[in-house]
């Protein structure tokens, strides 16, 4: 019998499988040992399962993003290539010029073009192939890591600071659901928890722009009503 929660222990080990390749082994081995308990657990309720997922988000993040900045360049032209090599010749007509213009991968993925010019199948095409271009690159760009670890490690801190005032800003406009009434305390508790959800593995991740934004909205907001 699958877990009541089964869904999102398969994001989760996707996401897992999908770590960083430079992500320390401490980490990738806390993430899978959440997953088994979780896995083991079918009790469990889907809040602490995110709250688990939080845990790892928040040490992920700054090895990811780190990662992502130091390789964005030399990666992002040869995962093209492979992609455009991966998928069929329908598929690579539609795409192709528009990698070849610089729309990233992440950018087309996202964008119109992908769900309206492409059907399920052909969608599936360019995911897989990015995942399979990523495993293959993952070796590479670890070496290219290796090489400048200086920089990687300072970048690693960069991020580490970045995740610090994203959090911090979260708490402050929590601080903010105390004023209001009824109803603007649970918006701000629930756009809260929306944001600490993006520290999640399987989540888009928060902006700390996003986060000043709606401070400032609920601070003009309880200043207007005094």
């Amino acid at each position: 019998m699958p877990h009541p929660h089964q869904s999102m222990l398969e994001e989760f080990q996707f996401a897992i499988k999908h770590f960083a390749p430079t992500i320390p082994e401490s980490i990738k081995a806390e993430a899978q040992q959440i997953h088994d308990d979780i896995a083991q657990n079918e009790s469990i309720d889907e809040t602490a399962i995110k709250k688990a997922f939080y845990t790892i988000g928040i040490k992920e993040y700054p090895y990811r993003r780190a990662y992502e900045e130091l390789t964005h360049t030399s990666a992002q032209a040869q995962m093209n290539k492979m992609v455009i090599e991966h998928v069929d010749e329908t598929v690579r007509a539609v795409i192709k010029p528009h990698l070849d213009a610089g729309v990233s991968l992440e950018e087309l993925v996202s964008s119109a073009i992908f769900t309206d010019q492409l059907d399920a199948k052909q969608r599936y095409q360019v995911e897989d192939g990015i995942l399979v271009s990523q495993d293959k690159l993952a070796e590479s760009l670890k070496s290219q890591v290796g090489t400048q670890a200086d920089q990687y490690q300072a970048l690693v801190d960069k991020w580490t600071f970045e995740a610090g005032k994203i959090q911090e800003a979260i708490v402050n406009l929590e601080k903010l659901a105390q004023g209001g009434d009824e109803n603007q305390q649970a918006e701000i508790k629930g756009k809260v928890s929306r944001l600490r959800e993006g520290f999640l593995v399987t989540e888009p991740d928060p902006q700390l722009e996003e986060v000043q934004k709606e401070i400032e909205y609920w601070t003009e907001m309880f200043a207007d009503e005094e």
